[in-house]
């Protein structure tokens, strides 16, 4: 507002634009404070978030070769429960 704009107003209606302008002020402060706050904690979401991915992709190794392992101890219960089998025939066919 030029100083010009300003003549026609009273003491009393200038302080009441200032008041409402530095109420303006305040309030876009708050606004922008709330803002950054937001930005920041998505800032920290994303960053978890990568972290995350990391940690699924190290146990989904881990699962992998925990069921690779349980496989390779299967395979062995039962190859040797053939082979107690094929001994216990033998056994009884003599």
């Amino acid at each position: 507002m030029r100083s010009k704009d300003c003549r026609h107003y009273s003491r009393r209606e200038l302080i009441e634009i200032i008041y409402e302008l530095e109420r303006r002020e305040a309030e876009l402060e708050r606004k922008l404070e709330k803002a950054k706050t937001r930005l920041k904690e998505r800032k920290m979401h994303m960053e978890q978030a990568g972290s995350l991915a990391e940690v699924c992709a190290v146990l989904a190794g881990l699962f992998e070769a925990a069921d690779e392992t349980a496989s390779m101890y299967l395979s062995g219960v039962k190859a040797q429960a053939e082979g107690l089998r094929k001994a216990d025939r033998k056994e009884k066919a003599s």
